[in-house]
């Protein structure tokens, strides 16, 4: 049996708001929505398991008609899901009343419900929040029925401090599939966080797609495969570049060019600029962030001193006794370069007569 696993699509976020990329990255959701539609579609797959977050707040009864139209372009693909921290099942949700394609089992009460799948022998246990501080993982005891077939558990964890993973990983589950986290991640071979799709804040680097798994029978047990495939059209990227005392502002936003177009210029980009910068150089961020797609830029830089001139033109004051003292020293040269540069600094902002 096959399935494919998201959560946090958050569908109709605008991530960055106010930012150029901003509204072509709304788009982009939801195309990556539909290009999961067309992954289960070219891959065969059984379930597609959605925990939670689907929409990025409540959503509305057009949302809902739009995401079922998806659904119904699915050839053999049962939809599963159930409702997260942003869309939780409040008392005038619209997914209560929805009518949903026959392919889609939505799980909309606040008590844990089974529903078994005879196509593929499985039976999926799901609960739903009924409130966005209410975590209905922390107030369930989720074990599988001694029936027949693989048994999955699908769920939207709001505390991940307070979870239980031990005790999901016991319960007897072939799979819990888990959202609420925006980051992929195997809690346990078989307790997974599938991430969201696409990444939606620059915190949220590496890669985002969907969990592709595999149940397989052998008698009474069942092995499970599964792995992360990159669907995301765009990645948050940490951009490192090493700069000399030499480099002009000019020539800075060139290499930060250069960089990105080797590596991607789709995605959006944090730049850390390190490195020795010459005393009277300012650093241009306003250079580097007309690139336009850049996040930020953050310079961690530091001055490139001459200690030698500084030592003669400080001989007799604290700034002098203190170079030469440093100089003198038996510690590491890192040491001693490091203690130079932050005592320098300090000196130099104080007066250090």
């Amino acid at each position: 049996m096959k399935f494919i696993h998201i959560s946090d699509l958050h569908l109709g976020i605008e991530p960055e708001k106010g930012r150029p990329w901003a509204a072509a990255r709304k788009n982009e959701i939801w195309k990556t929505f539909d290009r999961i539609i067309d992954e289960c579609n070219n891959r065969e797959i059984d379930l597609l398991l959605i925990s939670g977050d689907l929409f990025n707040k409540q959503p509305g009864v057009k949302d809902l008609k739009t995401v079922n139209e998806s659904f119904e372009k699915l050839k053999k693909t049962k939809v599963v899901m159930v409702a997260g921290a942003n869309d939780y099942m409040s008392p005038r949700s619209h997914y209560r009343n929805f009518k949903w394609n026959g392919n889609v089992t939505m799980f909309s009460t606040g008590e844990l419900s089974e529903v078994y799948f005879y196509g593929c022998g499985v039976t999926v246990y799901g609960i739903s929040p009924d409130s966005n501080d209410t975590d209905p993982v922390s107030r369930i005891d989720p074990v599988p029925k001694k029936s027949a077939g693989a048994h999955i558990l699908l769920c939207h964890t709001m505390n991940l401090s307070g979870t239980d993973f031990d005790k999901l990983d016991r319960a007897g589950f072939e799979y819990v599939a888990l959202g609420g986290e925006h980051q992929a991640r195997k809690v346990t071979d078989r307790v997974v966080f599938s991430g969201s799709p696409e990444p939606l804040n620059r915190e949220e680097t590496g890669d985002h797609g969907f969990i592709l798994g595999e149940l397989v029978q052998s008698g009474e047990k069942y092995s499970l495969q599964t792995s992360l495939i990159p669907v995301a059209r765009r990645s948050y990227v940490d951009l490192h570049i090493r700069i000399s005392a030499d480099d002009t502002n000019s020539a800075i936003k060139e290499l930060v060019t250069s960089e990105i177009l080797s590596r991607g210029p789709e995605n959006l980009y944090r730049v850390f600029v390190d490195g020795l910068r010459d005393p009277e150089f300012t650093l241009d961020k306003q250079a580097i962030m007309s690139i336009g797609v850049i996040t930020d830029v953050i310079d961690g830089t530091v001055l490139d001193y001459n200690y030698d001139e500084l030592m003669t033109e400080n001989s007799a004051n604290l700034i002098g006794a203190y170079i030469n003292a440093i100089k003198d020293s038996d510690a590491p040269e890192s040491v001693k370069n490091r203690a130079l540069y932050y005592g320098v600094e300090a000196l130099l902002k104080a007066g250090g007569k």
